[in-house]
């Protein structure tokens, strides 16, 4: 099974270009699950919707941080895309505070050979120092406490945590031996275009039972040879799960 995990960026530069360039990248990657974050939609285009369409993928999407973006009344929420049948859906309103408000987590239940998987699209605070560390913290706790309650079966959470694996979030979400992340497998990467050392999107398993985590990559780190653009600032995290028996 193949969970891909990318920020679309929102609106910014060539949006129709960048889109084609993302539905290039995953015809050849071909994951299984992808969340997405930045969703941006408006009146005229959903970026999820779209893309699902484009891919053949379902796809279930909550809208977020809704405001004006170049003129233009539009959100920039959350969606997951999947070619495994949907069991259930939610989404949460996260912590927030006056300086960064409006943020959600979306999680889907996908039915797979293994069993029921619930995967969680998230996309914390991006706030800077103690204020930002202390929120992301308060987050990350409440999306643990929201997905992980009255749940036996594995779940996946994914998105932009705007924080490495050493942050202070990381501590309230499961078990250190209960968590495994494609971080350990990616020493030295970033996935922000142009900034080392700031792998700052994650794709995280927790309760390892029937899957374990075999393969990770950085994906979407060159320009498409068609648009001539990056698909977004950010680059994607692919991770490959295997079944345990």
């Amino acid at each position: 099974m193949r969970v891909l995990t990318l920020n679309i960026w929102k609106d910014a530069g060539d949006l129709a270009a960048r889109l084609e360039t993302i539905v290039a990248e995953c015809r050849l990657l071909q994951p299984d699950i992808i969340c997405l974050q930045e969703v941006y939609a408006d009146a005229e285009i959903d970026a999820g919707e779209w893309l699902a369409h484009a891919l053949g993928l379902t796809r279930v999407g909550v809208p977020a941080r809704e405001k004006q973006r170049s003129g233009v009344l539009s959100s920039s929420g959350l969606a997951l895309l999947s070619r495994l049948p949907l069991l259930a859906e939610e989404n949460l309103d996260l912590p927030t505070s006056s300086a960064d408000g409006g943020r959600k987590a979306l999680y889907g239940v996908f039915e797979t050979a293994s069993g029921p998987l619930r995967v969680v699209s998230l996309h914390l605070s991006h706030i800077k120092g103690e204020e930002g560390d202390f929120l992301r913290s308060q987050q990350s706790a409440a999306v643990w406490s929201w997905v992980s309650q009255g749940w036996d079966h594995p779940i996946i959470l994914a998105g932009d945590f705007n924080a490495t694996r050493k942050a202070a979030c990381f501590d309230l979400l499961a078990q250190p031996e209960d968590l495994f992340g494609t971080d350990s497998l990616l020493p030295q990467a970033s996935s922000l275009r142009d900034q080392p050392n700031a792998l700052i999107d994650h794709i995280l398993l927790a309760g390892r039972g029937r899957w374990k985590l075999s393969g990770a990559e950085l994906c979407f780190t060159e320009t498409d040879d068609a648009t001539g653009c990056f698909a977004s600032d950010h680059f994607g995290i692919l991770a490959d799960f295997e079944p345990i028996g």
